[in-house]
């Protein structure tokens, strides 16, 4: 016979002599062990959490100079990648915001990449070309919205801001204006 615990929580024996004993044997073990593989502080919850997950995927990418960028060698920074296209109206209306999120972490340690997913190379290039006075990095991905560096980074809409850490892993995504910057400001004082 089973033993139950009934919602007063005491023991009831039902018939089985052993069944008792064994209940409260796992009783006592149940409610006295950790479970296995918990963190001992709560902090360390999101960080092993962190740690089990893979990177954001690694890209090697040409800047307009022709050399190619690794987002790997930009490890060690925060990094704001910035994916957009040339014909992308709310991605030129975001350039402000840019200039100024640029303005107030470039020496802190941010560093922005905006990634170019115009498969018409040449309409990429000179829409980049607009941007140069901000000196932030440009990469070209000519596999377009839809493929390469995109899909990788599972872009769904343009513009998409991605905010990386200094090991490379996803803080934060699709914000814009004085939300990105709040966000930018929780990783990285304004002082």
């Amino acid at each position: 016979m089973p033993v139950v615990i009934p919602p007063d929580g005491a023991l009831r024996h039902l018939g089985c002599s052993g069944c008792t004993v064994s209940a409260l044997l796992l009783l006592v073990l149940l409610g006295s062990c950790q479970r296995l593989g918990a963190p001992a502080t709560p902090g360390a919850a999101s960080q092993n959490r962190r740690d089990n997950r893979p990177a954001s995927p690694d890209f090697s990418l040409p800047t307009a100079d022709g050399k190619q960028l690794d987002l790997s060698s930009l490890r060690g920074s925060y990094v704001l990648l910035d994916f957009r296209t040339a014909d992308c109206a709310d991605c030129q209306a975001e350039n402000a915001n840019l200039r100024k999120i640029y303005g107030q972490f470039h020496h802190r340690g941010l560093v922005i990449v905006s990634v170019w997913l115009d498969a018409d190379q040449v309409a990429g290039h000179a829409a980049a070309d607009s941007l140069r006075a901000v000196r932030w990095l440009q990469v070209f991905d000519s596999e377009g919205p839809q493929a390469g560096t995109a899909k990788a980074y599972e872009v769904k809409q343009l513009p998409t801001a991605v905010l990386l850490d200094p090991r490379g892993y996803e803080l934060a995504r699709n914000l814009r204006g004085r939300d990105l910057g709040q966000k930018i400001s929780e990783y990285i004082p304004l002082d």
